[in-house]
């Protein structure tokens, strides 16, 4: 009966079964594949769909803590180098560094105008005792000159009595010698003689005192009885003059401590101006990617007030399996493709990583996909720099890694095509059904 039964089945029938079955064969094979690209990673497939435009970020940080004042920037625009981002202001710096700074040199200032008052009345005190010592000296010479000339004229006369006693009493030995006379007549002379002789060392003596005291007056040496006062003003100016050196010294010592403080104070003027105010100016020409602060909040030193990229400095980020390290290892050549509109461009690989943690994802636009357990990523440098795109910065965007002398696409990438294909098939078919058959011609009768 079952035998019968399919014999008796119509051509349509056994059609419509085979239709079944391919349709049933067809589902499952496409459910096996399915399950295999998602259970199994691709291991060697040369080719990755899981790569995305990244670049190197510039951190615009503010230069102080305070109020932005003004930011002449909007998310997306495009900024050139040395081009004005903000301004901040600070209406609440301490300024305490700067009062002890300039109370210091004060007290320097203060100091330095007392040495140099004290050295100007000791020098003049100086002036005043040299005019009185001087006076006193020079009366003092005249009166000792004449006083050696008075001197001088004793002593000849002494001199002359010494001669004129001598001659005497030579007279009278001659005389005694002669028994002329008494012998008691030569004592007196003798006596008298010797009286001269003393008067005159006497006299000497004196001219040669008074002469040295001359020569050590005219040296600025006053020794004696009656040069006591003198003695007493030249002591006097030395002591005036020691003290006018420690003056001079207190006066330069406080000249470079005021110099110091000054230049200290200067600098912490300095430093004060650019707290106060600060401009912040981009470092290179670029696309602002984010903006941190708007005008009027608060900020401190460091705070990044924007972020910028340079669209020049675009690289890929792939994802390829660890099995493709010796394949994609640094300097291969692969293509990136979905960049661009006018066709892929080619890139080299720059680096691989084993995997990224948020230091390393600070430093970019975009932090690096997730990867999975035996993946790896591969960094790609375009061959050539291309210029500034007209349009946003394609910062973000998914692309499609191939190594040049590949030949094994990726699973997904083959899928995508197919449902691609296959969409565009079945678009096809519904505008045929929807245009139905084609109406025949009408024949013309004649």
């Amino acid at each position: 009966m079952p035998h019968s039964t399919r014999a008796g089945l119509d051509p349509k029938g056994r059609a419509h079964s085979r239709f079944i079955k391919l349709g049933a064969y067809s589902v499952a094979t496409v459910l096996a594949g399915l399950l295999l690209t998602a259970t199994f990673p691709p291991l060697v497939a040369d080719q990755s769909d899981r790569a995305i435009l990244n670049a190197p970020v510039t951190l615009l940080t503010s230069p102080i803590a305070g109020e932005v004042a003004t930011m002449n920037v909007a998310l997306g625009a495009r900024i050139a180098e040395n081009s004005t981002v903000a301004e901040i202001k600070n209406k609440r710096v301490d300024r305490s560094t700067l009062i002890t700074l300039q109370g210091k040199a004060e007290e320097f200032q203060r100091a330095l105008t007392t040495a140099r008052a004290r050295k100007e009345a000791d020098r003049r005190y100086i002036e005043t005792l040299e005019r009185e010592i001087s006076a006193q000296k020079a009366q003092l010479i005249t009166q000792l000159t004449d006083q050696n000339a008075g001197l001088a004229g004793l002593l000849s006369a002494a001199k002359a009595a010494v001669i004129e006693k001598g001659a005497l009493r030579d007279r009278q030995q001659s005389l005694v010698a002669q028994n002329t006379a008494s012998p008691y007549m030569l004592k007196p002379t003798t006596q008298q003689l010797s009286a001269a002789q003393g008067s005159l060392d006497a006299a000497a003596a004196k001219l040669a005192a008074s002469q040295s005291q001359l020569e050590a007056i005219k040296n600025d040496i006053f020794v004696g009885d009656n040069l006591v006062g003198l003695a007493t003003l030249a002591q006097k100016r030395r002591d005036v003059a020691f003290d006018l050196q420690n003056q001079t010294i207190d006066e330069s010592q406080a000249e470079a401590g005021l110099r110091v403080q000054l230049a200290a104070v200067d600098a912490e003027k300095a430093r004060l101006d650019s707290l106060a105010e600060a401009r912040l100016a981009a470092t290179k020409e670029g696309e602002v990617l984010s903006i941190g602060a708007a005008v009027g909040r608060h900020v401190n030193a460091g705070d990044a007030l924007a972020t910028m990229v340079d669209c020049r400095d675009l690289f890929a980020v792939a994802i390829f399996s660890y099995r493709q390290a010796t394949a994609l290892s640094v300097g291969t050549r692969v293509l990136v493709s979905g960049e661009d509109k006018h066709g892929p461009r080619e890139g080299i690989v720059q680096d691989i990583l084993p995997k990224s943690n948020d230091k390393s994802d600070a430093q970019y636009a975009l932090p690096f996909p997730q990867t999975e357990r035996r993946e790896m990523y591969v960094l790609v440098r375009f061959a050539a720099e291309a210029d500034q795109p007209a349009g946003a910065c394609p910062v973000g965007k998914w692309v499609t890694v191939t190594r040049a002398d590949g030949w094994v696409p990726s699973a997904s990438v083959v899928w995508r095509q197919a449902s691609s294909m296959m969409g565009r098939a079945v678009s096809a078919l519904w505008s045929a059904d929807a245009a139905g058959p084609p109406e025949p011609t009408k024949r013309s009768t004649q």
